[in-house]
């Protein structure tokens, strides 16, 4: 079982290959607004490093938001050109916020421009109280921080994603239709 794990969310791009549950090919780069030039060569490089032909992948699996309009189209033409290609691809997604934490337990949150974050709570991968925060809302929480903590004065935090992304497989929602693929915008 071959799955191609993408994320064009925020400003991280994060390409993963995983073959028979084992993640073989982890690309996770802070790439800011070049998401469209870096994408397609860096899925192609993954698939060539382990000799396998698109037809072969099995699942994807991609991030939907929320996050940056533009980087979340990016993933979301990709995934849905690459359905088109592949017709037996099964598609799953998963939430941004959960792919900056993983199974782990705490407050996520990543940039929303104008001192706001999209922001979460998560309780072992589990996404709640999701919405947008106010940078000052941010910096009061007391609990364990991921994702963009350079926002309030402190280090990013943000781990592997594709290791993250493996560790709540159990949340991966599958995608009925392709033609009904969106993004999860917060406003």
């Amino acid at each position: 079982m071959n799955t191609l794990i993408i994320d064009t969310s925020h400003t991280l791009l994060a390409v993963g290959l995983v073959i028979d549950e084992t993640l073989v090919y982890n690309y996770q780069e802070q790439v800011n607004k070049s998401h469209s030039e870096q994408l397609l060569p860096i899925v192609d490089a993954a698939l060539k490093a382990h000799d396998i032909n698109p037809l072969e992948i099995n699942n994807v699996v991609l991030t939907v938001g929320p996050g940056s309009y533009t980087g979340l189209r990016i993933g979301m033409t990709f995934v849905k050109t690459f359905a088109i290609a592949n017709p037996n691809l099964n598609v799953y997604t998963v939430n941004t916020l959960a792919s900056l934490v993983g199974g782990n337990s705490g407050f996520v949150f990543i940039d929303a421009r104008s001192k706001r974050t999209f922001g979460a709570y998560v309780d072992e991968g589990v996404i709640r109280d999701q919405r947008v925060y106010t940078i000052d809302e941010v910096a009061q929480i007391n609990t364990e921080l991921y994702g963009d903590l350079d926002l309030i004065d402190k280090e990013k935090r943000y781990g592997s994603v594709l290791e993250n992304i493996v560790s709540i497989q159990h949340l991966w929602k599958p995608v009925d239709s392709i033609d009904t693929l969106v993004p999860d915008y917060l406003k």
